[in-house]
């Protein structure tokens, strides 16, 4: 009966959306996708681009970033689904990305680059990599031109890399620092009727994810280390700007202070831009550096078409051969290369995962394939992740074991995040690489309870009853707080949990328990203090990783051959899923007058208590950066 009362709200939404979603899906799927769908998205991949795609004559690589970039391209869902109907994804892969560069680094055909960023959907750390694809194409002899109508600090900070930086005479840029902005929502429970259960493992005063459920503001250990990742992350951006710039240090600083960038006169002035130039005068600046020649533009979108959109076909095509090599007893112990590398994206949860969590199942597997492959000789594990269930990561820390006790070079390149179970889940590395503004660490162990009840009887008029056998049955139930006993219990689990993650630490990092201790407590650092207090060995890319994988193996440079792992999912499978899953719940519960973001996380937080995952190794807050 507890089971049924605590799974009532969620199997009422499943089943009624489960039965509407299943009808439309069909029609929409072979109608929009088909027809619609894949019209516009070919449209929509770049509006200023042209429609047709002639390699022969583009001579000038044309790169907007106006999509969002995801850590792996080729397995995300090509279609969303809206009120409107289903619409194209045109998200790309960074992976995707640093490959177009390197390709075009090596076509005779593109002579330079434009760069129309107005703005890019990434966090610090993944913008190291875009600015080190630039020095790809610098390397080669590409020219290299930036221009846009407006920037952001985060396109200023991109278009820097380029040779020469331009501004529309009538645009604009934002120049104002940084700042990292969290809601507090007490104040709303108590309104709402809704509580929430918090246990923190010992003295993580660090593991702020909490806060927001407990306080109407930061705590000092919170802003503390807030500080320090927003310092580390301004230092990384004012300095890239003002050596490629060629300003003395400290000049974004009194710029941003001053609001000095009102106008893009300003922007000129200040040794930001180069010049301002209307769209025809850029076409001549660009036709200058050709030599006379007549720029022909060719978009990112369309240079990178063929793995993006068609992917599908190929992954189709590769389905097949396997299954004809399967038929005539190939050898199954061979996954086609000899370095893997293997995607852990999202957060960490128990089970298969989906799009965008890691399931331990998933990349347990992944792993074991390359542990047991005779063709892989090196393993090298792509972390991008704030943490997740504690006990999803423990299974996947105990496949890296496995795999280094089998011999083989296991390194871990982490990207934006690697944080609490992100870095349980990298700890036991030979070797980790980390970029300087990556956010790692997050040492630490929580639990948390959403209190639902109360909401739902005072808002939404459902009320709840009960018969148990026993004194603490069906509790935590995700809808009432529970007693003393079972909150003891749960706080005794989470103190082991965090004694068995420091213990995990201290063997995979040669350090002992004190110093690992004085390390976590929650708090998470920057990929160059992690550098510094040894948490991660060095500062490099996903390519300076993989080199060093191969290194190890004794493999030479050019023999590397990747495979990357987990194989990537469906795409409409995914699609489906999430049509049935959190998406049509949140849509569900929006009478409630409750904002989106908030239900999401409170969604996330109840899907722990259902999963059977309450304590969670997990980034100590929602980071938002503006």
């Amino acid at each position: 009966m507890s089971s049924f009362g605590k799974n009532i709200l969620s199997s009422a939404i499943g089943s009624t959306l489960g039965l509407l979603v299943a009808g439309t899906v069909l029609i929409f799927i072979f109608v929009g996708v088909l027809v619609g769908g894949l019209v516009g998205a070919l449209a929509d991949a770049d509006p200023m681009a042209g429609a047709d795609i002639d390699l022969e004559e583009a001579n000038i690589l044309k790169v907007t970033l106006n999509a969002p970039i995801v850590e792996r391209g080729g397995n995300d869902v090509p279609f969303s689904f809206g009120l409107g109907g289903l619409e194209p994804n045109m998200q790309v892969g960074l992976n995707q990305i640093l490959d177009a560069f390197e390709r075009a680094a090596e076509d005779d055909q593109i002579e330079g680059v434009l760069l129309n960023v107005a703005d890019v959907s990434v966090m610090p750390a993944m913008m190291e990599d875009l600015r080190a694809g630039l020095e790809i194409l610098k390397d080669s002899n590409k020219f290299i031109v930036a221009w846009s109508e407006n920037m952001s600090q985060r396109a200023l900070h991109f278009n820097s890399a380029a040779d020469e930086v331009y501004l529309h005479p009538q645009g604009g840029m934002t120049l104002n620092g940084l700042r990292s902005q969290s809601m507090f929502y007490p104040g709303m429970f108590e309104k709402l009727g809704i509580d929430v259960t918090v246990v923190r493992g010992p003295d993580n005063t660090y593991k702020s994810a909490v806060e927001p459920y407990l306080r109407k503001n930061f705590s000092a250990a919170n802003r503390e280390q807030l500080t320090a990742l927003l310092e580390g992350f301004w230092w990384d951006m004012s300095t890239d700007v003002e050596t490629a710039r060629n300003l003395e240090e400290g000049t974004l600083d009194d710029l941003a202070n001053r609001l000095a960038i009102r106008g893009p006169q300003d922007a000129v002035d200040a040794g930001l831009v180069d010049g301002l130039l209307y769209e025809d005068e850029l076409m001549s600046l660009l036709e200058e550096r050709l030599d006379g020649e007549e720029p022909e533009l060719i978009s990112l979108s369309e240079y990178t078409l063929a793995e993006r959109f068609l992917g599908g076909v190929e992954a189709l095509t590769a389905a097949l051969e396997e299954m004809e090599e399967e038929e005539g007893e190939e050898d199954a112990t061979e996954l086609g290369g000899n370095v893997a590398v293997i995607y852990a994206v999202g957060a960490i949860e128990s089970g298969e995962g989906d799009a965008s969590t890691i399931g331990s199942e998933t990349i347990a597997t992944a792993l074991r394939e390359a542990r047991e492959a005779e063709d892989v000789e090196a393993v090298v594990l792509r972390v991008n992740s704030p943490g997740g269930s504690a006990l999803a990561s423990d299974v996947i820390w105990r496949e890296t074991i496995l795999l280094k006790e089998a011999g083989k070079p296991f390194v871990v390149s982490m990207s934006d995040l690697a944080a609490s179970g992100g870095y349980y889940i990298s700890c036991a590395a030979d070797h980790i690489f980390a970029n300087a503004t990556t956010i790692t660490g997050s040492i630490g162990v929580f639990g948390m309870i959403p209190n639902l009840g109360g909401m739902l009887e005072e808002h939404v008029g459902i009320t709840f009853d009960e018969v148990a056998l026993h004194d603490h049955a069906g509790q935590p139930d995700g809808l009432f707080a529970p007693d003393a006993v079972t909150l003891a219990a749960i706080n005794e689990s989470v103190t082991e949990v965090y004694d068995a993650f420091t213990q995990r630490v201290a063997e995979g990092r040669n350090m002992t328990r004190e110093r690992v201790e004085e390390l976590a407590r929650g708090r998470v650092w920057t990929g160059n203090d992690a550098l510094e207090n040894g948490l991660v060995d060095e500062i490099g890319d996903l390519e300076y990783a993989v080199a060093y994988a191969a290194q190890l193996a004794s493999i030479e440079q050019d023999d590397i051959r990747r495979v990357a792992l987990p194989e990537a999912k469906d795409p409409f499978e995914s699609f489906v899923e999430d049509l049935t899953g959190v998406e049509a719940g949140l849509h569900a519960l929006g009478f409630t007058g409750v904002e989106e973001e908030l239900l999401r996380e409170l969604w996330q937080v109840r899907r722990m208590v259902e999963t059977g995952d309450p304590i969670q190794a997990r980034m100590p807050y929602s980071l938002r950066i503006k």
